[in-house]
């Protein structure tokens, strides 16, 4: 599918809204969208040492670079700190055209609380509707700035459409005038929940979390000016949307191989994670459906068009699978596009079934240099972890057979460790003797599926010490 002119940017960060106390006011009267152009012709090239491979560090830089943000004279963004009150203030009404050129409101009076660089924002907010009077005045604005304020203040300063059409786990815990806002910004995806629909509210925003936030408002505001454009025959441009091309196993496969242990999603733009790669593996599960469990994931990465899932342990055979992944935790690089997610039920294969089997021996088949007097284990890998069948005796299960001397070797004792089987014989393997080693039929099986092992013969497993 196609769609007209640039698309709008969503927001890539996880902005999340919280309970607000009783002394605020009801909602200020934001007076639309913002006063800022972006001006590329103007932009400065801003050297900041901290944000290199963040995930924000294109909008940090960008900000930086508009005039919007500024870093410190140790040339760090100190990308992971909470912004203040007073700080979240300045650099929304900086990002809707507060520029200190402009003299507002000279008879209010702050408290000594407020600094002097902040009197004239302070101000401005107020004129601007982003702050009402009473919540101005009782700011505290040395203190962390929360979610839900940020999302209130950016989205009277930018004039989003309110919106009341959403449902979060910890709704209730969004103090309820800030409710219409946290919707309209849910609406244009300029916000979205963590995994689990929830929005954790206290949690303060970041510097790096606002920057994020700012820059897509800004962007998506510029782009509805640029399809305005369009709409009048200026502008026309057909741009992807971000898609699902291909998933590896693919969606109703049956023969999927025991020993796979990556699952890759291919896209038809590339893509990276929203937050950081964290964040997107905990939004993935991948349900054993068979014995109803969920497989461990080791590490998510993201490689030009595709999505790559590590798990902890290869998958298992005979098994079904499903595997799902929360919407807006991937986005495309170039658009900020948000991929929908995987349903339960869109992503379900099933491994093929895998008869027990051994994998390798020690000493090897075939083997003819065999150090004998060093030798008093004989050990076979096997292809799952497996278990002796009820009413076995492991002693009888295996025989080893001096071939030269045509005699029965005695065995000390026959172990399992997990998908290995040790065989610890009563005296080490003699000099220059030939020696071959049976391993019954149905006195073993697998664990996981309880198939029998059809057993090796003695032909199977020779080999000649020196």
């Amino acid at each position: 599918m196609k769609r007209k002119g640039l698309l709008t940017f969503a927001l890539a960060v996880v902005l999340v809204l919280s309970l607000a106390v009783s002394a605020y006011a009801g909602p200020g009267k934001g007076k639309g969208k913002t006063k800022f152009k972006p001006d590329n012709s103007k932009f400065k090239i801003i050297q900041l040492q901290d944000v290199k491979s963040h995930w924000a560090e294109q909008p940090i830089l960008w900000m930086c670079g508009q005039g919007i943000l500024m870093g410190y004279p140790d040339l760090t963004f100190r990308p992971n700190t909470p912004v203040t009150k007073f700080e979240a203030v300045m650099m929304i009404s900086k990002a809707s055209g507060f520029d200190g050129s402009v003299k507002f409101n000279q008879g209010r009076s702050w408290s000594r609380d407020v600094p002097s660089w902040m009197e004239e924002c302070l101000d401005y907010a107020v004129d601007e509707g982003i702050l009402t009077e009473d919540e101005a005045a009782d700011l505290k604005g040395w203190t962390p700035a929360k979610r839900y304020e940020v999302a209130v203040w950016a989205a009277r300063a930018m004039g989003v459409d309110t919106d009341d059409n959403y449902y979060f786990q910890d709704l209730n815990d969004i103090p309820f005038y800030a409710r219409t806002y946290v919707g309209g910004m849910y609406k244009h995806r300029f916000m979205v929940g963590y995994p689990g629909n929830v929005f954790q509210p206290n949690k303060p925003v970041t510097r790096a979390e606002l920057s994020v936030v700012l820059y897509r408002i800004l962007l998506s505001q510029s782009q509805d000016d640029s399809d305005q454009d369009s709409d009048d025959g200026d502008y026309d441009e057909d741009v992807d949307d971000l898609e699902l091309v291909s998933l590896k196993p693919a969606d109703g496969s049956d023969d999927v191989a025991p020993s796979t242990s990556r699952l890759v999603v291919r896209f038809n733009l590339e893509v990276r994670a929203v937050e950081d790669n964290e964040n997107v593996r905990d939004g993935i599960r991948v349900r054993n459906v068979t014995d109803d469990y969920n497989v461990g994931i080791d590490r998510v990465s993201f490689s030009g068009k595709e999505l790559r899932i590590d798990l902890d342990e290869p998958l298992e055979s005979n098994t079904t699978y499903r595997v799902t992944i929360d919407n807006d935790i991937i986005e495309d690089r170039e658009y900020g596009q948000y991929f929908e997610g995987i349903d339960a039920g869109d992503w379900e294969f099933s491994t093929d079934y895998e008869e027990l089997e051994i994998l390798e021996l020690t000493p090897e088949n075939g083997a003819s240099n065999v150090n004998g007097p060093r030798t008093e284990v004989l050990k076979a890998w096997f292809n799952g972890d497996i278990q002796v069948v009820d009413g076995k005796d492991l002693l009888r299960s295996v025989r080893v057979y001096n071939r030269t001397d045509r005699e029965i070797v005695e065995i000390k004792k026959v172990e399992l460790d997990q998908d290995k089987l040790l065989i610890t014989l009563k005296e080490p393997l003699l000099r220059n003797i030939a020696y071959e080693v049976t391993i019954r039929a149905n006195c073993f099986e697998a664990e996981d599926t309880g198939d029998k092992f059809e057993g090796l013969d003695g032909s199977e497993w020779r080999f000649t010490t020196r």
